[in-house]
C-alpha cells in the first residue's frame, strides 16, 4: 500500500494555486448562471404583460372608436376616425421614445459579475506586485 503525502514546494504551490483558480472560476460561473436566470425571468414577465396589455387595449379603443363613428353624424366619421389615427400615430412614437429610453436607464447585463472579476483581477494584481517585491530583484543574493 502506498504512503499519500501532501506535496511540497513549488509543486504544492502550483497545486493550491490550480485549486484556488478552479474555485474562483466556479464560483463566478455560478454567479453568471444566477444573473441569467434573473434576468430570463425579468424579460419572460415582462413580455407577457405587455403582449397582454398591448392586445387588450387595442382591442378596447378600436371597439370604442367603432362605436363612436357608428354613432355620429355620416358626415363626422372620417373626420373622426382620421383624428383617433393621428392620435394612435402619436402614442405610438412615444411608446418607442419611452422604450428606448428606459433601455438606456437599465443596469448592464452581468454587472455584478464583471464587478466581482474586477475585484478578482485587482486583487491578483496586487498579490502579484507584493509577490515580486517580496522576492527581491534577481541576483540580490
Amino acid at each position: 500500500m502506498g504512503v499519500i503525502r501532501e506535496a511540497t514546494g513549488i509543486v504544492g504551490d502550483v497545486r493550491g494555486l490550480a485549486s484556488t483558480g478552479v474555485r474562483a472560476v466556479r464560483t463566478r460561473l455560478e454567479l453568471l448562471a444566477i444573473e441569467l436566470k434573473e434576468e430570463k425571468a425579468w424579460a419572460v414577465r415582462t413580455l407577457i404583460v405587455a403582449v397582454a396589455a398591448l392586445y387588450l387595449l387595442t382591442f378596447g379603443i378600436l371597439l370604442a372608436i367603432f362605436a363612436l363613428a357608428l354613432w355620429a353624424s355620416e358626415e363626422n366619421r372620417p373626420l373622426i376616425l382620421a383624428g383617433f389615427a393621428a392620435l394612435f400615430v402619436v402614442c405610438g412614437v412615444g411608446g418607442v421614445a419611452w422604450i428606448i429610453a428606459s433601455s438606456k436607464k437599465r443596469h448592464p447585463l452581468f454587472k455584478e459579475t464583471v464587478a466581482v472579476l474586477k475585484g478578482d483581477e485587482k486583487a491578483l494584481g496586487e498579490h502579484l506586485h507584493r509577490d515580486v517585491h517580496l522576492q527581491g530583484a534577481p541576483g540580490d543574493d
